[in-house]
């Protein structure tokens, strides 16, 4: 059995749903399987709507 998370931005345009076990936000979040201890855990990693990450430098 596994279990979900949600990685929301900060003070977004709207507020993101997080209460579904499924990636329904309008932002169209991306699903990032993880393992942790032999126990897969989903994270919904959330996009923002004003596009900060688009400002994000990636390593």
């Amino acid at each position: 059995m596994g279990a979900t998370v949600h990685v929301i931005p900060l003070n977004d345009l709207v507020e993101h749903d997080t209460d579904s076990e499924e990636p329904s936000c309008v932002c169209g979040p991306n699903a990032v399987p993880i393992e942790v201890g032999g126990v897969v855990v989903w994270a919904y990693v959330h996009a923002s709507l004003d596009g900060r990450e688009l400002a994000e430098e990636v390593p």
